[in-house]
């Protein structure tokens, strides 16, 4: 769910993207105003989804349930972090 909702606000194919480059238009102020607003706005659904998967785990495993929530949550740092560092050096091997 998170990454279609990252999908949805950073891809020129959808409607927020393409907003943010019209307000452009208007001056930089506008843009400034319009991204933080949006940035805003994204930030919405991923954190309901965290808040509701904290919220089912302690309901079913009480802190226990939390501190597995929270160890599947750390496990996909490593993962993101490692694809996020391992790409540019990728790119720059030739």
């Amino acid at each position: 769910i998170i990454g279609l909702v990252t999908e949805y606000y950073t891809s020129h194919s959808y409607a927020p993207v393409r907003e943010v480059a019209n307000s452009c238009k208007t001056g930089a102020a506008t843009n400034m105003i319009y991204g933080i607003a949006l940035g805003f706005k994204s930030a919405i659904i991923p954190v309901l989804v965290l808040a509701l998967v904290i919220y089912a785990a302690f309901d079913l495993c009480d802190m226990y349930g939390v501190a597995l929530a929270a160890i599947g949550f750390l496990s996909n740092l490593a993962t993101g972090l490692t694809i996020d560092v391992y790409g540019p050096v990728c790119d720059n091997a030739r």
